[in-house]
């Protein structure tokens, strides 16, 4: 049996019998595997892949005593201003 993974199924049609999961032979040392399945494994990995990097990059980034000053300064900033604009509001009720 072939698939055309290009090819979306439409719910409820009958004439078309075939599966979107296509089984692998079984052999001794594994268990069968569905096609889906090794495509979200794959994405799995890549996505692994990518958050890591992404993890290292900040890492690197926020590591930076530059980046961390300015950060807590936007931050202190930040809260003072909400602060102010929370008297506004209360001065105006």
């Amino acid at each position: 049996m072939t698939t055309n993974d290009d090819v979306p199924a439409i719910p409820g049609n009958d004439d078309d019998v075939t599966s979107a999961v296509t089984v692998q032979p079984e052999s001794k040392s594994t268990s069968p595997v569905s096609e889906i399945e090794k495509k979200l494994m794959s994405a799995a990995e890549e996505l692994g892949t990518w958050l890591g990097t992404a993890e290292r990059k900040t890492t690197d980034f926020l590591g930076q005593p530059a980046i961390t000053d300015n950060l807590v300064r936007i931050r202190d900033t930040a809260s003072r201003l909400l602060a102010q604009i929370e008297k506004g509001r209360e001065r105006s009720r």
